[in-house]
């Protein structure tokens, strides 16, 4: 064995030790062992003789100082829960008082009576993921810098660096609810909706069953509608056209279809339905549910080329929806080049739309363009116009660049100047 490697020995030997070290025990010994490293290079400084081992302690450092940053960085979030029984990261507020989680990093979640929700990841200092199962919370949480959490309620998903919100979360009507006190947040909804931008004096209503989403201004309604039941958050006046809509951001997607296409083609008509047992809950439910992998279960159950053939525009909306949650995105695009086979008068420029955002979520920018402009065609003043320029926008900023981009954010300003993404566009309407 070589002097360097003998040099190393010891190193191994701390390693093995540092792995039965407690917290503070492992804090201690990074502090001392950063102290001897600073003594050693100072007197490797002065003493020539012992500069050739300065190799091999530097790497000795580095490995130690990775392994206890490693540690340290691993460590997860501590919380306590008071005013109701914590079942290993599962919270249930009892009926007739709230429940309180402190975590470790200050953030302060209050669940109002009756709330379920769980604690599913603490992997880290950065935040934590907390899926509401049903009910009301207020969070407040505190802003490191490096904060990263994410509140789950169905299918949506609230972003959050550092903020204070309510939130509320229907899941008999599968309808969400945040208001924003403080700071700002990004709400993900279902899919091909994409990430809509909440500020703080902003309320944003999701609702999975007729696939729409709202951003208001809290002044707009009053701020107590969520504890007067998710019907009345969700109402209010009847939107304004696009170009008058204020603060109300678009319609994100069209409420279900109720009737087949009118005199289809016969490459419009659908096949023969696949008869669903009574007992099956449709998957559209179970997609707001948040059960994406048991919908993609049983469509592989019933034969997935069946269901491509033979299942309604409902399931396959709900088939393509669930199969991108669960990054099956070839899965998802055979479903929605379904529905424009089958149902292309009335799910068609809507399937473009999606086909557009799957192929963006790829980094195809070319072929999420065409889809984009084939929505925009087929539908030009459909409930996706808006997202699908918002798109189209995307795509030519990313082929062409940003002077290419200004005239279809233009385009986007002069239809929606109060739309989700006005702030972007306005951006590059900017451009030279």
């Amino acid at each position: 064995m070589s002097e360097p490697e003998r040099q190393l020995d010891p190193v191994a030997a701390l390693l093995q030790r540092a792995a039965q070290l407690s917290e503070t025990e492992r804090r201690e010994a990074r502090a001392a062992f950063l102290r001897r490293v600073d003594e050693e290079q100072a007197r490797v400084s002065k003493t020539r003789v012992v500069v050739r081992w300065a190799a091999p302690l530097a790497f000795a450092a580095s490995v130690l100082m990775v392994v206890f940053f490693f540690w340290r960085t691993e460590r997860g979030l501590d919380y306590v829960v008071e005013g109701a029984v914590n079942e290993s990261g599962y919270v249930r507020a009892p009926v007739d008082h709230p429940a309180a989680i402190t975590f470790s990093d200050q953030t302060r979640i209050r669940a109002a009576a009756g709330t379920r929700l769980r604690i599913d990841e603490t992997k880290n200092e950065r935040g934590a993921r907390i899926s509401v199962e049903r009910g009301r919370v207020e969070a407040e949480v505190t802003h490191t810098g490096h904060s990263d959490w994410r509140f789950v309620a169905g299918p949506f998903v609230v972003r959050v660096v550092g903020t204070r919100f309510e939130l509320l979360w229907d899941a008999d009507r599968e309808r969400l609810e945040v208001i924003l006190r403080e700071g700002a947040v990004e709400v993900e909804g279902y899919s091909g909706s994409g990430a809509v931008s909440v500020r703080a004096g902003q309320r944003f209503v999701g609702d999975a069953q007729a696939r729409t989403l709202h951003v208001s201004d809290t002044t707009a309604r009053a701020p107590d509608t969520a504890a007067q039941g998710p019907d009345t958050a969700a109402q209010g006046s009847e939107p304004a056209p696009p170009a008058a809509q204020g603060q109300l951001a678009e319609i994100a997607a069209p409420a279900p279809e109720p009737a087949a296409p009118p005199a289809p083609s016969s490459a419009e008509t659908p096949a023969p339905l696949v008869a669903s047992p009574s007992t099956r809950p449709p998957w559209s439910k179970l997609v707001s549910q948040g059960e994406f992998r048991r919908v993609v279960q049983e469509a592989e159950a019933r034969g997935t080329q069946n269901c491509l053939t033979s299942c309604d525009a409902a399931d396959l909306n709900a088939l393509a929806d669930a199969a991108r949650y669960v990054g099956q995105n070839e899965l998802a695009e055979q479903a929605l080049l379904a529905l424009r086979a089958r149902y292309a008068s009335t799910a068609g420029s809507r399937a473009a739309f999606l086909l557009g955002r799957l192929h963006e979520s790829r980094g195809a920018a070319a072929r999420a363009r065409t889809w984009y402009e084939t929505a925009l065609r087929e539908a030009p003043g459909g409930a996706f116009a808006a997202e699908a320029l918002a798109g189209k926008m995307r795509a030519v900023q990313s082929l062409e660049g940003p002077a290419a981009a200004r005239v279809v954010a233009q385009d986007y300003l002069r239809l929606y100047p109060s739309g989700v993404h006005a702030k972007t566009a306005r951006q590059l309407a900017a451009q030279p």
